[in-house]
């Protein structure tokens, strides 16, 4: 067995400002989402000690690294929605707003 890559893995505290923005972005949509633990793009960050997350985009997919992999559009404003509010949420801009 040869190793191709090793992505360190890191954890995301569960009082993190990032995934109460989304939490909040997510009530706002009507989302309900999951915390889960996978090799993503998040995990870099998180082996640093940075908060960082993995967020769908909206719409449906499957066979995900596969040849049968595939992915429909149909939604995809939601996915949309909850990356913008969340990113506002910790941007510090909500506040600012109400001050």
């Amino acid at each position: 067995m040869e190793l191709l890559g090793n992505r360190q893995g890191g954890e995301l505290p569960a009082n993190s400002p990032l995934l109460a923005a989304l939490r909040s972005a997510d009530e706002y949509v009507g989302n309900q989402s999951r915390v889960e633990r996978s090799s993503t793009d998040a995990n870099v960050p998180l082996s640093n000690g940075i908060d960082a997350l993995s967020i769908g985009a909206g719409g449906t997919g499957g066979g995900a690294h596969s040849l049968k992999e595939w992915y429909e559009p149909a939604g995809r404003e939601l996915g949309l929605k909850r990356a913008l509010l969340t990113l506002i949420g910790v941007s510090g801009i909500a506040e600012e707003k109400t001050r």
